[in-house]
């Protein structure tokens, strides 16, 4: 899954709104971020496949780190660790702030399960493995997506707040660029090797993350200034 774990960032931030955009964005894909870095490093291994369907050509042989239910778990609680040991001076319901960033990390898999072959292990290589495999259906997958992430977005929308507004040209600038990868994933050549993968994934989950906290900037004392005014 891709645009699922973008939305489920946009969702929960109104769960928690102290919480940047950009921090969600990274957590929900932390272990698409790691696989990207254990492909570099040889630690994990991905094999491409001449399939006429794109979300099938990818085969995911080992990664077990990234993407085993005890591995997300532990990212997980590593990533909750880090968000609350952060200095901040808003320290206000910060556990649970940093234990929703822990799920976040967590979700990954849930989504992941529901497209994936059965490829994605509960702890090693050896152990079972699970996913539903609607990547076999080119259609249901693609509206999933793109539900998944305009459900995100209207409870972003919907349940904006004074402190935390939504910022509509840049909402839709970072919406239009997951739309527009989506679309190029799905209809462009496959990718000519696992370094390549490994590059454009790590970059790109980056730049969403920063584009995401720009995107989703706390209103300034002068914007919270003229609402008051303007009431």
């Amino acid at each position: 899954m891709f645009l699922g774990h973008y939305g489920i960032a946009l969702a929960m931030k109104r769960a928690q709104p102290k919480i940047s955009l950009g921090s969600l964005f990274l957590a929900a894909q932390l272990a698409d971020l790691l696989w990207g870095c254990f492909l570099l490093l040889g630690w994990e291994q991905v094999r491409i496949l001449p399939d006429s369907n794109p979300f099938l050509r990818l085969q995911f042989i080992d990664y077990p780190i990234s993407h085993s239910l005890a591995g997300m778990i532990g990212w997980g609680v590593a990533a909750a660790i880090v968000y609350y040991s952060w200095p901040t001076r808003d320290t206000t319901r910060h556990w649970q702030a940093s234990a929703l960033i822990g799920l976040a990390v967590v979700s990954h898999y849930l989504l992941d399960a529901l497209v994936h072959l059965p490829d994605l292990p509960l702890v090693g290589n050896d152990s079972p493995k699970l996913g539903l495999g609607l990547w076999n259906h080119f259609g249901p997958s693609v509206v999933l997506e793109l539900l998944a992430l305009a459900a995100g977005a209207g409870v972003y929308v919907a349940l904006r707040s004074r402190r935390h507004p939504v910022r509509p040209v840049r909402l839709a600038i970072v919406l239009l660029i997951l739309a527009g990868t989506y679309a190029a994933s799905i209809f462009g050549p496959p990718p000519p090797g696992a370094t390549v993968i490994a590059m454009g994934d790590i970059v790109f989950i980056l730049a969403l993350a920063v584009l995401g906290g720009w995107a989703d900037k706390a209103a300034s004392s002068a914007e919270l200034a003229a609402t008051h005014a303007g009431r």
